[in-house]
Order: structure tokens, then C-alpha cells, then sequence
């Protein structure tokens, strides 16, 4: 269920906002995703497209490294 703040964030924000809660819940800022990318974009509310798109902005601005489904979040670039 999509709270108030989840509709209120585009795509990339929504998906950032996942990435930290992942980081937060298992204290580490790599980690592998425990669904597939598609998957992901559904939980998301987004198209597969959107999410590779998201990504690739996201590691394009320095916050995130992606190899496959292992996501590093960089916080020196916030």
C-alpha cells in the first residue's frame, strides 16, 4: 500500500528512498536485491524502463553504483 509520502515522490526519488530503507534495515551500504529488477519496479509502482532509467541517473549523479543486482549507495555525493 503507497502511503501519502510514496505518492508524492517521482520515480527516481521513490527508488532512492527504497535503496535507503535497504541500507538502513541490513547496516550496510552494498547489498544485492532480493528481487529482480522487474520485480522491483513493480513494488515500485514503475516500469521496468523507468527503473533502469532511475538507475542510471542515480549513478550518473554519484549516489549509487550498480554490477547486476548488487547496489552500492555513495553518501558523500548528497
Amino acid at each position: 500500500m503507497e502511503t501519502l509520502i510514496d505518492l508524492l515522490l517521482d520515480a527516481k526519488e521513490r527508488l532512492y528512498a527504497y535503496l535507503l530503507d535497504w541500507e538502513r534495515d541490513y547496516q550496510s551500504s552494498t547489498y544485492q536485491l532480493a528481487m529482480t529488477k522487474g520485480e522491483v519496479a513493480n513494488w515500485l509502482g514503475i516500469t521496468p524502463a523507468t527503473l533502469s532509467r532511475c538507475l542510471k541517473q542515480l549513478v550518473a549523479e554519484g549516489k549509487t553504483s550498480v554490477r547486476g543486482r548488487q547496489i552500492t549507495i555513495h553518501h558523500g555525493a548528497l
